[in-house]
């Protein structure tokens, strides 16, 4: 979803973030200045990384230091900018931004913050001043990338600051460091979940008590998506399929079920909501993202790149004007809106013709109706807000970042017959898995799946405070 995202640990776990972290534009005082007066220098450093990008002829990023290195994951980097001010940049509202992510822009996390601890913001820099700005990030622990990239820049509004020289992306963004990541030992196992094909599609009512969706096993507790710990109201999902339509059901404990948005495509993140995004052919680029509310409203959008929407394909479409033809129906346990009562939860069940998970892609390589055996790259979240509490995001399959969209991250959905089995692989085949299984080598065919498995990461042992991770 946008920059869909909502609480990134190292710069707020409450609010939801998106493309650069609105930051305070308060006037900084007179002792906001005097604290920050020993980091405007007087002397250009040399840092570890130089940059000396041109912003507009106004500003220079001068580079980057960081501490340790090389990073490791799970654990906190130092990283201090320098920033060069040629002439105040024009007008008021000007801010840094600060964005780090994988290669390929895996795992991105929004570091946004105001220059100096907020005590000397951009709109308060003058001519001449060199200023150096610190500031501390956690990798998060699943980090697998081999390096982290910082991008950095001034952006204001919709509009970010034009890059004259110095290395940068085409989203205007200046590279201020591609830092090595120390290795880790092995990444925890993708989350699976086995669909079994069902022979008579549920009805459509929202309530889930279909024999179908009786006999399906569960993903099981969905969990906070930054650290992987449990939360505080349960989320579990189901999923069934036939040779037309994927059935996703969703099963919300909820003890105040709201949602006030009421036209198609708004934003339902910022309230309550469940959310399915769907990349059917996994090659880690085009996904679809739908959502249903408490009150039946519906998201749904097309992605040709992660965090892309249809309208970069032709600007004359507004975003997510792509609809998807999915029902969505919904059953609330409870009074919807009535927001000083007791409820108990709310269901969802969702039918998504398999031709939508194509989304605007139309040399998609992804085949329909799939066969058992075949796998799509998931993921799955709800948003929850009682009254008077922060809101919470959990997952099935947790991002670990602040991000919903960090496509690495996605789950497996594994077509079963309606027996809940897949088929058994070739005999040749069968016996590169053996062999792989008694060398110590990793076979390329699929694990086994258990239908059902509550397994939940190891970081849910741990009892950490949960907190929702960045949606937009």
């Amino acid at each position: 979803m946008r920059n869909h995202a909502i609480r990134l640990a190292v710069v707020s776990m409450l609010l939801p973030l998106f493309a650069c972290v609105e930051q305070d534009e308060d006037k900084p005082t007179t002792d906001d200045l005097a604290a920050a007066k020993q980091n405007i220098l007087t002397i250009a450093p040399t840092p570890r990384y130089p940059v000396n990008a041109d912003l507009d002829g106004k500003v220079v990023y001068l580079g980057l230091d960081v501490e340790p290195l090389p990073v490791e994951p799970g654990k906190d980097v130092k990283l201090t900018h320098y920033w060069k001010v040629v002439a105040p940049p024009p007008g008021e509202g000007w801010k840094t931004f600060t964005h780090v992510e994988g290669p390929n822009k895996q795992s991105y996390i929004n570091a946004d913050h105001a220059p100096v601890q907020g005590k000397y913001p951009v709109g308060a820099w003058k001519a001449g001043d060199i200023v150096r700005d610190v500031h501390t990030i956690r990798i998060p622990a699943v980090w697998s990338s081999p390096v982290v990239e910082v991008y950095v820049g001034l952006w204001r509004g919709a509009q970010r600051m034009p890059i004259k020289s110095g290395a940068h992306d085409a989203e205007g963004r200046v590279l201020a460091a591609s830092i090595p990541v120390r290795a880790v030992n092995a990444a925890e196992p993708r989350r699976r979940y086995l669909a079994r094909l069902t022979t008579k599609a549920p009805k459509l009512d929202g309530k889930l008590d279909d024999p179908a969706w009786m006999e399906a096993p569960s993903t099981g507790p969905f969990v906070n998506t930054l650290t992987g710990a449990p939360v505080g109201q349960r989320t579990e999902a189901k999923i069934l399929w036939d040779k037309k339509f994927l059935y996703v059901g969703f099963d919300n404990e909820d003890n105040d079920v709201w949602s006030d948005l009421t036209k198609r495509d708004d934003k339902l993140w910022t309230e309550e909501a469940d959310e399915i995004m769907i990349d059917a052919d996994g090659n880690g680029r085009t996904y679809v993202e739908l959502q249903v509310a408490p009150n039946g409203n519906v998201f749904d959008t097309y992605l040709p790149e992660r965090r892309r929407y249809e309208d970069s394909i032709n600007p004359k479409l507004k975003p997510f004007s792509w609809n998807s033809k999915l029902t969505a129906k919904v059953h609330v346990d409870g009074t919807l809106n009535k927001r000083d009562d007791q409820d108990k939860g709310w269901t969802a069940e969702l039918a998504i013709p398999l031709e939508d998970v194509k989304g605007m892609d139309d040399k998609s390589a992804v085949k329909l109706p799939p066969s058992p055996g075949d796998v799509w790259r998931i993921n799955m979240y709800r948003m929850d807000q009682p009254k008077g509490k922060p809101q919470q995001a959990a997952g099935w399959s947790p991002p670990m970042v602040g991000d919903f969209h960090a496509l690495d991250r996605f789950g497996e959905l594994v077509f079963a017959d309606a027996d809940g089995k897949l088929p058994t692989p070739p005999l040749p085949m069968l016996a590169k898995m053996v062999g792989a299984k008694l060398s110590g080598k990793a076979s390329n065919a699929p694990a086994p799946v258990a239908p059902g498995d509550r397994k939940v990461p190891a970081a849910a042992k741990r009892g950490e405070a949960s907190g929702a991770g960045d949606k937009k």
